[in-house]
């Protein structure tokens, strides 16, 4: 017989909704009343518990796990502690001999009524000249020859066909002023003038195309870096009576200045610090005479290369668990990826050990090099090393020891 309009009945002994709900939080309350009421060592074990089995999960989340962290950026070493850089051999000279500096074929200079008639002749210098002269003939005249030389008075008389050779100081820029005198008032149909032929300055020059000499070397930056001393050397072969000072300039700067042994050897010391890591020049000038510069050699001593050391601290209990095989150590180097061949030795406290790869990436387990306290690496390169990172970093041998 079926019943309408009346619910069905909950079975005795079932908890309804609301009673579920009562239950759980009178269970609840008695866990927090039983965690109070424990001692406060029992209280923070059993939390310690709680969360190391929340948060370790993997290797490497060991806490502290990086001891070390560094960028040393760029690593090298010289194969070579002396360079060689050696010059060509070459000559210095100055040479002496007789020219004609100016040559002028005919001058013609005239003073009458109405006219006045000069000449000027420039003449430039470039060399240096000893022993300058004017010469000149005279075809035909009358009266009197005026000469200036830069506005001052070089020759004033009368000369007849020749005269001898005028002496001359000369600068860079001459000029040469040739006139005659003004015919008197009283003959103002009368003219004086000279008509001179075959006019010439010639003088004694020193050539001095060739008495100087620009030599450049290069230095490498890695060399220029270290540099602890150079020296430069050198054979000079000439007569010594008839050379006069060698003077040597690098890079601008005064090195020797000094007559020097004609056919021995010359050695001068240089200060590094007027060495740069690039292009140098070395200035040479004879001030007089022929020179034979030979087995030119500028020889470079370096300094040993300092490389950085890099300390890192294990305590003691990270020790213990590295001895007793609970975590790794392990040292992380990143390279730059250029895939060309790195070689070095590494120092780790008292020990070595080599390291030779072509991978970006390098990784070594350390634990037998570790000691309790204090930890040093030092890389001591043997070929240009480009190193982004460098990492000494703990992991655990299982994930539940990540704690």
């Amino acid at each position: 017989m079926k019943c309408f309009g009346k619910r069905a009945q909950t079975p005795p002994g079932v908890p309804t909704g609301a009673n579920a709900a009562i239950l759980i939080f009178v269970i609840a309350a008695f866990i927090l009343m039983y965690i109070l009421f424990l001692p406060k060592e029992e209280q923070r074990k059993l939390l310690e518990k709680e969360t190391t089995t929340v948060t370790a999960k993997t290797p490497g989340s060991l806490p502290g796990s990086t001891l070390l962290s560094e960028k040393p950026g760029t690593l090298t070493r010289l194969k070579e502690r002396e360079f060689d850089h050696g010059i060509p051999s070459f000559n210095l000279f100055t040479k002496k001999e007789d020219t004609a500096l100016k040559s002028v074929d005919s001058v013609y200079v005239e003073e009458s009524r109405g006219v006045s008639k000069k000449k000027t002749v420039i003449l430039a210098v470039r060399d240096k000249v000893e022993n300058a002269k004017l010469s000149f003939t005279v075809n035909d005249h009358k009266g009197n020859i005026m000469i200036k030389l830069n506005d001052n008075e070089l020759f004033t008389g009368e000369v007849d066909s020749f005269t001898e050779p005028l002496s001359l100081e000369l600068e860079e820029e001459n000029l040469f002023e040739f006139s005659t005198e003004p015919v008197p008032w009283y003959k103002p149909f009368s003219k004086n003038f000279y008509d001179i032929r075959a006019v010439k300055v010639t003088a004694t020059v020193e050539r001095i195309e060739n008495k100087e000499a620009l030599q450049t070397f290069i230095i490498g930056e890695e060399e220029g870096n270290l540099l602890s001393e150079a020296t430069l050397s050198y054979f000079v072969d000439c007569n010594v009576k008839d050379v006069g000072r060698l003077v040597i300039y690098l890079n601008g700067n005064l090195l020797a200045s000094k007559v020097p042994d004609c056919g021995s050897a010359e050695k001068w010391q240089i200060d590094p610090a007027d060495l740069a890591a690039g292009k140098n020049e070395l200035k040479f000038v004879a001030e007089k005479g022929t020179y034979l510069l030979d087995r030119i050699l500028l020889r470079t001593k370096l300094k040993e290369p300092i490389f950085p050391v890099y300390f890192f601290t294990t305590n003691s209990t990270v020790f213990r668990r590295i001895e007793n095989n609970t975590i790794n150590s392990s040292l992380s180097i990143r390279f730059v990826d250029d895939k060309e061949r790195k070689t070095a030795t590494l120092e780790i406290n008292d020990q070595k050990t080599r390291l030779d790869t072509r991978a970006a990436n390098y990784s070594k387990n350390i634990d037998s090099f570790l000691v309790e306290g204090s930890n040093f690496i030092r890389i001591v390169p043997e070929t240009t090393l480009n190193i982004v990172e460098l990492k000494v970093i703990l992991d655990c041998r299982k994930i539940e020891e990540c704690s």
